[in-house]
């Protein structure tokens, strides 16, 4: 894998890795993802899928009173996940 600006400084990635003193990364399939605080695309569809199932539920839930975070642990899924589907259903202004 060549980097075009790299190329037109001459240098190489190793190089520029040594000069910063930055390791270099694992292997993309060796990485660990679970610790991240971040979906990766899979778990991204999946919580659109079921939040999208779920807008009936945020929407009552938030009308008897309850926080958008506490829908969001009941769900488990994020409070802003929750923020976001109020919002497209009319109950905050942008």
């Amino acid at each position: 894998m060549t980097d075009p600006t790299l190329e037109k400084l001459g240098l190489t990635v190793e190089q520029v890795r040594k000069a910063f003193g930055t390791p270099e990364p694992p292997p993309f399939e060796n990485r660990d993802l679970s610790g991240k605080n971040y979906l990766n695309g899979k778990d991204q569809k999946r919580m659109q899928r079921r939040l999208k199932l779920y807008e009936a539920f945020i929407s009552v839930r938030f009308l008897e009173g309850y926080h958008p975070g506490t829908i969001g642990r009941i769900l488990a899924c994020s409070e802003e996940s929750v923020r976001v589907r109020l919002r497209k259903a009319g109950f905050f202004s942008s």
